[in-house]
């Protein structure tokens, strides 16, 4: 096999191995919409993703929350329906720009215009709050991670400082397969 091809045969190999860590039941869909193939990613990152202990309580739930997409909370409700994260159940609530965001564990929004996505933001600074969005540039504004399609797949970039902000340690299986952008929220 040349080099060309081995390579290529490597790559191939290593594409699939990331859509089945991220997607796993998923595939076997056979019409798979982007809600969700966008809830199937967010209870992958929910699963290979830690916070902090004093945070979560083990007799409670992990809060999963939608801001924006009702399909995709629609479509996360039956991804995580029987499934448990360790000892904790999951659920899956719609929330509004002006509600208890800090309660969430995960936060997807969609749906914002770049004030609004600022102004959320800034609600759930150095809180531990995994907040995800497929809005331009979300990672880069201060959010944890963005989704985004690129040659026709989703993939993801994540900002390591506002992870680190929200003191959340996320698999490094998950980190090897994200594209990392730098913050320019300035601390706001």
């Amino acid at each position: 096999m040349g080099g060309g091809s081995r390579q290529l045969l490597i790559r191939s190999r290593i594409g699939a191995a990331a859509v089945v860590l991220l997607c796993g039941s998923m595939l076997l869909a056979q019409d798979v919409t982007e809600p969700s193939l966008k809830a199937a990613f967010l209870f992958n990152f929910v699963k290979f993703t830690d916070w902090p202990a004093e945070t979560v309580a083990p007799e409670l739930p992990l809060l999963l929350c939608v801001l924006g997409d009702e399909s995709v909370r629609t479509e996360l409700e039956e991804a995580v329906k029987g499934n448990k994260i360790g000892a904790h159940a999951l659920n899956v609530i719609s929330v509004n720009i002006d509600g208890q965001l800090r309660s969430c564990h995960l936060l997807y929004v969609t749906g914002l215009d770049r004030r609004q996505s600022h102004e959320l933001v800034g609600k759930v600074r150095n809180a531990p709050v995994f907040t995800v969005s497929d809005l331009d540039r979300f990672a880069q504004l201060g959010g944890v991670l963005q989704l985004f399609v690129e040659g026709g797949k989703m993939r993801f970039a994540i900002n390591p400082v506002s992870m680190l902000r929200a003191r959340l340690h996320i698999s490094s299986k998950v980190m090897a397969l994200a594209e990392v952008v730098k913050d320019e929220s300035g601390g706001r």
